[in-house]
């Protein structure tokens, strides 16, 4: 299998995804949390009871998100059931579990092109409309003069974000900045995280 070619699922949550369908744990806990990831994603509040219950394993947290991503890209991807299912048999998941995804994910769909539950559908169109976060590289610059000036020393630092769009197309974002400047964004990113996880109980993300 050549996981670059998995219809246009992403490369990382494809083989992170084949390297995990044998572990025992998948195998117990796969259709579990394949359910927690279709409640959150039908639902307007964050269900976190049955990752609760698992927490203390350690393949929990990576399992769920490898899954959702999963679900969501499929989603955008207009797979049909028989493309999900040939991709999942091909990271080596048995027919049981591919089964029970099948079947969820499915009900999922009809429940949510159901014209009586049209603002749910809206609420998830919306949070499955952003790019997402593929990588990021960054690479010191020192800066020893300028045309103002014949001493200068200063350090710069090049932030590049790799991202993939809805369609699944790259798109990267530059800028720089000093290190103070790089500082002052690690600390405000920390306190962005600390305010998501007290107010909407986003903790089992991390």
């Amino acid at each position: 299998m050549n996981i670059q070619e998995t219809k246009n699922i992403p490369e990382e949550v494809a083989k992170g995804l084949g390297q995990l369908a044998k572990d025992p744990f998948t195998q117990q806990n796969f259709d579990k949390l394949s359910k927690c990831v279709f409640m959150n994603l039908a639902g307007e509040e964050n269900n976190t009871k049955i990752l609760d219950q698992l927490n203390s394993e350690p393949l929990t947290n990576e399992l769920f998100n490898l899954i959702l991503l999963f679900t969501v890209q499929c989603i955008k991807l207009q797979l049909m059931e028989i493309e999900i299912s040939t991709n999942l048999y091909d990271y080596g998941f048995d027919q049981t579990i591919v089964d029970g995804y099948i079947k969820k994910f499915t009900q999922f769909k009809q429940f949510v092109n159901d014209p009586d539950n049209a603002i749910i559908a809206a609420n998830f169109e919306s949070k499955i409309g952003f790019n997402y976060l593929v990588d990021v590289d960054w690479q010191q610059e020192i800066v020893v003069s300028s045309k103002y000036a014949n001493k200068v020393y200063q350090e710069i630092y090049k932030i590049q974000l790799h991202t993939k769009s809805t369609d699944n197309k790259d798109k990267d974002i530059v800028f720089k900045c000093t290190l103070p400047q790089l500082i002052e964004i690690n600390n405000q990113l920390g306190i962005m995280v600390k305010n998501i996880e007290s107010s909407s109980d986003l903790k089992h993300l991390k």
